[in-house]
Parts: structure tokens; sequence; C-alpha cells
């Protein structure tokens, strides 16, 4: 294995700091700051031998992989997809980014089923189960998972409220104190408004009677 090229970038928030992209026969293999080349003696036409290869990934890159998504995770919960973007941006290959999923999936640092519910519990009282469910496809979540879950977290006793009909009252009362005195047209523009917003027809008719 030849080292074909070695490109200079800036990386961070402003886009200040130096890293490298270091390629093996002419494919992107790791990204790599100046210690680290100058640790392992790198530069152009050098050959790499499999053993400084896997010593690279495991003692360098694969480590700082697992420290960056853990600090990712460290300010809140992220979705596998959400985290596998993170990673991206950071420059990792999929190889890497795919070992480092694995590691954290092992250790339960992401699981989206957690993740899935916890988010429709927080949010289910102010949006609507449509947009719950949008946010959430956007965000990766497995679909069959994703109506399990709901069918979970909505599942209401007779003598329960409708996390939904809730929802659709607080709207209402962030508008409106009270909607009693409410004309026709102002009436038809707030059900406009929840029905955008994602909310059953029939619901919102139901709390404005």
């Amino acid at each position: 294995m030849i080292i074909t090229d070695i490109i200079e970038l800036k990386i961070g928030p402003s886009k200040k700091k130096n890293a490298y992209k270091i390629y093996i026969d002419y494919d992107y293999a790791f990204l790599l700051y100046k210690q680290d080349i100058k640790k392992y003696q790198l530069e152009i036409d050098k050959e790499v031998t499999s053993e400084l290869f896997d010593e690279i990934i495991e003692d360098t890159v694969y480590r700082r992989a697992k420290q960056k998504a853990l600090a990712i995770l460290k300010h809140m919960d992220r979705t596998e997809k959400e985290l596998i973007s993170k990673l991206k941006d950071a420059h990792y290959t999929d190889i890497i980014i795919e070992k480092t999923i694995d590691y954290l999936k092992g250790y339960s640092y992401i699981n989206d089923e957690r993740y899935a519910s916890n988010y429709i519990r927080l949010k289910k009282s102010t949006l609507s189960i449509l947009t719950i469910k949008t946010k959430l496809l956007q965000k990766g979540i497995n679909k069959e998972l994703l109506e399990k879950i709901i069918a979970i977290e909505y599942n209401t006793d007779m003598n329960d409220i409708d996390p939904e009909i809730e929802a659709i009252n607080k709207a209402i009362l962030k508008k409106y104190k009270d909607i009693s005195d409410l004309n026709y047209d102002n009436k038809q523009k707030l059900i406009a408004s929840l029905y955008r917003k994602g909310f059953d027809l029939e619901k919102i008719i139901r709390c404005l009677k």
C-alpha cells in the first residue's frame, strides 16, 4: 500500500484547525493531524505496511471516532442516522463509522427504539401524531418500529385523555383563552391552522365544540 496523496483541509467550527486527508492507492483512507503524520512518518510515495495501517486505524482513527461519537451523545441523545451523519461530516470512512456504531450499540449508547419512545413522550402533548411521525422518520427511525412504538405510547384506556386531544387543546389555548365567542371566520382559520400542523380534523372539531 502506497500513500498517493496527502490533502490539507481546514476543519472545526471556525475552519481554522489543520487536518490532512490521507489517500492510499488513490483511495481515501483516513483523516490525521500534523502530529500523527510526524508520529507515523507519513509522506507521499511512502509504503504503508498492513501492520502500520492497522496501528493507525486502531490506535488513532477508531479511537477518535469513538471519542467523537461519545462527545456528541454527551450533549443529547441521537438516532443512529443522525450519528452516522455527524461522523461522515467529520471525515470518517464507512468502515470506521460502522465499527463505531456497533461499539455504541453494544453499550446501549444509541438505541433508536428508546430514542423514539422518549421523543414521543416528550412531544405528544404538544405535537400531532403526523408531525411526530414525520420528524422521527426524518431522523431515521424505522417505519415499522415507529408504528409499534406509537401504538404503545398512544394506547389509552377509556378514562385516559387522548394525547392528541390534549395537544390540540393546548394549541388552542395558546391562541385563545376563551373560544366561546369566536366568530365563524376566526374559527375556520383556527381549524385550518391546526390542520396544517398535522392534527386530525375530526379531533380538532371535537375540541372546538
